[in-house]
């Protein structure tokens, strides 16, 4: 069932309806990521906003290419992600972002966001989300430096349920995304509690405000 639709400005054809083709992440690509957080009774309002902005950013100046939009399990984070052609169309994005939450503000919509620029560093098995899949997927957000993604690329070979994985890297020294594909959500969360990842993501990997179980709501673009 098609979601609510709040656009405050003007009106984009935007197919509000969940679901999508898969998406093929590809090494290298660059990637606007923003982190809604929601009321929980505000979650399918947010995820409609995301979807008019990814719908107008595909459609506009910015050139915005595959799009994702991921919903926690506890209906308290919203993702949105959007394959940029990088620095420029990131500062055409933010822009354009920035103003349509300043309108939407009065609506309460998010409670706080954050949007940044990434590169994908790391692809490591299924290189593919597909909302239809029955799959777990995770997201979270750590500090950790460049010369450890690696490592946790590594760890991720002989995971049990493992599917595939998306290491972002940070366009400055800020958090690192990282996208899990298991085949069930206790196969990641006893993936974290390994000693070896526990080592490798430090301290916030026991941080429950850095890991959300979520679902793919939409995906834009694809094969």
């Amino acid at each position: 069932m098609p979601r609510p639709h709040e656009d405050l400005q003007h009106h984009t054809l935007t197919d509000h309806s969940p679901g999508g083709p898969p998406i093929a992440l590809a090494l290298g690509s660059w990637w606007a990521i923003e982190v809604g957080h929601v009321a929980a009774d505000r979650a399918d309002a947010a995820i409609a906003s995301y979807e008019t902005l990814i719908e107008k950013a595909r459609s506009s100046s910015t050139k915005g290419g595959d799009g994702l939009i991921l919903c926690s399990h506890n209906h308290r984070r919203v993702i949105a992600l959007l394959r940029l052609e990088g620095h420029d169309g990131f500062r055409r994005l933010a822009s354009a972002w920035d103003e349509h939450h300043l309108v939407a503000q009065r609506h309460a919509i998010a409670e706080s966001r954050s949007l940044l620029l990434y590169r994908l560093s790391r692809a490591e098995g299924d290189a593919t989300i597909d909302p239809a899949s029955s799959e777990a997927l995770a997201f979270e957000q750590v500090r950790i430096g460049a010369e450890t993604v690696a490592d946790l690329a590594g760890a991720f070979a002989g995971a049990p349920g493992f599917r595939g994985a998306f290491v972002f890297g940070p366009d400055d020294d800020g958090y690192t995304s990282i996208v899990y594909h298991f085949a069930h959500l206790p196969e990641i969360e006893a993936f974290r509690a390994t000693a070896h990842a526990e080592r490798i993501l430090g301290p916030a990997a026991k941080a429950a405000d850095s890991f959300y179980s979520v679902h793919a709501m939409k995906t834009f673009g694809g094969s």
